[in-house]
């Protein structure tokens, strides 16, 4: 039996600062948040909801724009 340990961006940073690994908690955070929308994204197309791929370019180009890519 699995439990979900959920922890929010600040406890993550410390706790990655606490075992040394501060310069790499940007990149745990990207990629956790990259691993929930492709998580997000393969449920929506199980369930058949989809949308041009022209729609997906131009959300992505959006968020790459406003930095929320980006580091912090």
């Amino acid at each position: 039996m699995a439990t979900a340990v959920m922890a929010n961006e600040v406890e993550i940073k410390n706790a990655m600062d606490v075992l040394g690994l501060a310069g790499l908690a940007d990149d745990l955070l990207d990629e956790i948040e990259l691993d929930r929308e492709l998580t997000i994204s393969l449920a929506e197309a199980n369930r058949g909801e989809t949308f041009p791929i022209e729609q997906l370019e131009e959300e992505v180009m959006e968020k790459f724009a406003s930095g929320y890519y980006g580091k912090k």
